[in-house]
């Protein structure tokens, strides 16, 4: 195939033969060349374009994991602060149980002691004071402030512990006293009678007087003098209606020539308690009350139990 070409640069026309290799073979690799250059730049476009569409997305898959795993670490820590606060309410439970065991135990020994409210209250804050220091600006610590609980707590039981070895002491102590006699038979009347040898008041002649005698007025109120069961309630040989009162440690009390006796066997009774009216019955001039203290079954002089106070 032959083409004319005309060119103005000569001014002469002349001719292109296609069908020959030097012209054709080159404009072939020309061609291709064109091609590949386009497809290249058409793949790397196509590319940055794949990249730029699907970097958001990446993005943002990244952003959700991430703030997934903070969520779940926020979750963990709150579960676990949800924890430690659970088991710090805990043990505050237990040390404010302690501590109102602590005052019960208090007031008791209180009450026990007979201490008066203004030298020892529970229900009062302690009195504090001193000259002002410098504010320390370090802050507490967590770990400081579960160091001083269990300080606290070491602190409360072992008070307990010492408190409650008081009011067993101060209880033995209590039982001891009430149960020794102390005082008075009578809550009115007049000592008439001692202990030991006298002029019978029948016949003149000496005898053993084993007790005291309290005169008053008839239907006076007769007293335990101690705190104990009652053993004997009624009439006896000698004592007219008598009342007996086992104390025990030993201690036994006898209440004679009663008018009217208002307890019973088994009956429990307490210092001071009304037990009989004063009376004349029995062996008796006039109203009073035979009073007797003994010790392991003997009588034994009542003066220094009537001499005690309780």
């Amino acid at each position: 195939m032959n083409f004319l070409l005309y060119t103005t640069t000569y001014g002469k026309s002349g001719s292109i033969q296609l069908s020959r290799p030097g012209f054709w073979v080159p404009a072939i690799l020309l061609i291709a060349g064109i091609i590949g250059t386009a497809a290249w730049l058409g793949y790397t476009l196509a590319g940055n374009s794949a990249v730029v569409a699907v970097s958001p997305v990446g993005e943002k898959n990244h952003w959700q994991l991430a703030l997934k795993e903070q969520k779940r670490e926020l979750v963990q820590a709150r579960d676990a602060a949800q924890n430690d606060l659970n088991a710090m309410a805990v043990r505050l439970g237990r040390m404010q149980a302690q501590m109102l065991r602590v005052e019960a135990l208090g007031q008791r020994l209180t009450d026990m002691a007979k201490l008066g409210k203004s030298e020892f209250d529970f229900d009062q804050t302690p009195a504090q004071g001193g000259p002002a220091d410098p504010v320390v600006a370090d802050p507490l610590s967590s770990l400081d402030f579960i160091q001083a609980l269990n300080d606290m707590e070491t602190q409360i039981d072992d008070r307990a512990r010492q408190l409650e070895i008081i009011e067993q002491v101060l209880s033995n102590r209590k039982l001891y006293n009430d149960v020794s006699p102390a005082g008075r038979p009578v809550t009115q009347g007049w000592l008439s009678s001692y202990y030991g040898k006298r002029a019978d008041p029948f016949h003149g002649r000496q005898a053993m007087h084993k007790g005291v005698d309290f005169a008053g007025k008839l239907g006076s109120d007769v007293v335990a003098t101690a705190a104990g069961v009652v053993t004997w309630a009624g009439k006896r040989y000698g004592y007219g209606q008598l009342v007996e009162i086992n104390h025990g440690n030993g201690y036994s009390t006898r209440y004679g020539h009663c008018q009217d006796i208002l307890v019973a066997v088994g009956d429990k009774v307490e210092p001071g308690n009304k037990i009989a009216l004063m009376g004349s019955s029995g062996r008796s001039t006039g109203p009073h009350v035979h009073y007797e203290v003994l010790k392991n079954g003997k009588q034994v002089n009542p003066n220094r139990y009537v001499q005690a106070s309780r």
